[in-house]
């Protein structure tokens, strides 16, 4: 097995991303998303409620509430209170 030296280095947690989250150098352990993830997440917001997309209003937010959903489950551990 090959080993990609861009994703495997050893750093401090708070310099790393992990899947989508980020860490903070604090006393405890504070898991965040990280911030390429809330703009990835931004945009699909954009593409999914673009006024040129001719679906019906209620097709537009059944799929922005499926995909928000999901992304709020998986980065449910982390500290986003500022963010939504």
């Amino acid at each position: 097995m090959k080993v990609n030296r861009e994703k495997s280095a050893v750093d401090r947690p708070w310099k790393r991303k992990l899947l989508g989250f980020s860490f903070l150098s604090q006393k405890q352990a504070t898991i965040r998303i990280a911030p390429k993830s809330l703009l990835a997440c931004k945009e699909r917001i954009r593409e999914l409620t673009n006024r040129t997309w001719s679906i019906s209003m209620e097709e537009r937010i059944r799929r922005l509430n499926r995909y928000l959903m999901g992304w709020l489950g998986y980065f449910r551990l982390a500290s986003a209170k500022t963010h939504l």
